[in-house]
């Protein structure tokens, strides 16, 4: 495939260049203009590599240092090196929005945020101030991409948790089950709106939600009660959807399972990775919807291509990735590169636009749209579901969701 093929003379070169600099010097041209009116592309990266979101945000980083250097090697975009200046944001919202000013004042042609709508936000709203694009590496809630809640200049390289929730409910109903428990994750933004659209996607479908329950997630929870809620309906439902993120979620679903309660259990992508296996043991008849399926996961359909991107990120980091997440690091890349090849780059708004109105990504899962002039992430991912039973994760399909239910909450990216 054309992606493969870049890869592998990106590859070829990679260890003779020096891609990711971490730095906190200047990164504009001598003439004030943004670093992409001269020989480079500036990237700022606003990350965490500490603190509670550095499980999110370190490896994606990593990912998009490899795809970095492969572009890089290949001769750049359009000649222009991308030079990334990277910066600890330790999982902090005002070191965040500090850190996306000192990226402003040094001339920076994009700003890539953490990998959540809350921790981003400070970057975001001051990126979109000064007109200069901003992309969050893998932040799930739709308001990171409505245009509105923070403005045109915000984006995001994942596909949302509506579109997380959406698929879950549509691959769930194709199997044949009617009704489902939605147990809703309250501790942030993402598990919220998963929830919300994985219960307007079924319902929508003509699937029946028989009863809803919430907790306050965290690294400590007890869900006895919310159990005791499931085990006192008239019917225990089809299936439970769990809309949390690790490591509350694994465990909400270890306690429903050692509960006796042996419906199938679903969950969006913040499940995914080692922590979701360690924590539910021996336990089964578990999906969730990621990324991709790679390292700890087997039998994905474009398995050698993913098999070729772990081995790049194993070869340039010294272990594989952890989860799916990575591979949204990488694909961001691919994307920026799809976007701003043959693109006018003298401005913020330029840049914007090329974002926006760029085609199909071929990426190691297969081709996707990233951005539009109306909605800032990607709407037609194909998911891979992944079925967790006995320790071990493996790959069931991909399944691209039926729709994206209009919840009445001014999400563009809603579509039916």
């Amino acid at each position: 495939m054309n992606w493969n093929a870049k890869r592998l003379r990106g590859a070829a070169a990679a260890g003779a260049v020096l891609a990711l600099i971490v730095t906190a010097g200047c990164s504009s041209s001598e003439n004030g203009e943004p670093g992409g009116s001269g020989d480079e592309i500036a990237i700022g990266f606003a990350l965490s590599q500490s603190g509670n979101m550095a499980g999110f945000d370190a490896e994606p980083g990593a990912a998009a240092q490899l795809a970095v250097d492969q572009i890089n090697a290949d001769g750049g975009i359009d000649g222009k090196q991308i030079r990334v200046i990277q910066k600890d944001v330790a999982s902090d919202p005002e070191t965040v929005g500090v850190v996306a000013q000192e990226f402003l004042q040094e001339g920076v042609d994009l700003i890539v945020t953490p990998c959540d709508f809350d921790l981003s936000s400070p970057a975001l709203i001051a990126a979109q101030a000064a007109e200069v694009p901003a992309i969050s590496i893998c932040a799930g809630d739709p308001k990171t991409a409505d245009l509105t809640t923070i403005g045109d200049f915000s984006f995001t390289a994942n596909a949302g948790s509506d579109v997380e929730g959406a698929t879950g409910a549509s691959w769930a109903f194709d199997q044949g089950w009617e009704s489902a428990y939605l147990l809703q994750d309250e501790s942030i933004e993402y598990t919220k709106s998963a929830g919300a659209y994985f219960a307007g996607a079924f319902e929508e479908l003509g699937g029946t939600i028989v009863g809803k329950d919430s907790f306050p997630g965290g690294d400590s929870i007890d869900i006895s009660a919310q159990i005791s809620s499931i085990k006192a309906l008239p019917e225990l439902p089809d299936f439970i959807y769990v809309a949390s993120w690790n490591p509350a979620g694994a465990t909400a679903m270890k306690q429903i399972r050692e509960a006796g309660i042996d419906v199938p259990l679903v969950g969006p992508n913040a499940l995914d990775g080692q922590t979701l296996l360690d924590i539910l043991g021996g336990a089964g008849d578990v999906y969730y919807t990621a990324f991709a399926c790679y390292e700890y996961c087997s039998g994905a359909a474009t398995q050698e291509d993913l098999d070729a991107f772990v081995a790049d990120f194993t070869e340039s980091n010294g272990s594989g990735p952890s989860s799916s997440y990575a591979l949204l690091g990488y694909n961001m890349v691919l994307a920026i590169q799809n976007a701003l090849t043959g693109a006018d780059l003298s401005s913020g708004a330029t840049l914007r636009d090329a974002l926006q109105s760029a085609g199909p990504v071929a990426t190691p899962i297969g081709e996707m749209t990233y951005f539009s002039d109306t909605c800032h992430k990607i709407i037609d991912f194909p998911m891979s579901i992944v079925n967790v039973d006995g320790g071990s994760a493996s790959f069931v399909e991909q399944h691209t969701a039926r729709l994206v239910p209009d919840l009445g909450d001014g999400n563009p990216c809603s579509v039916s």
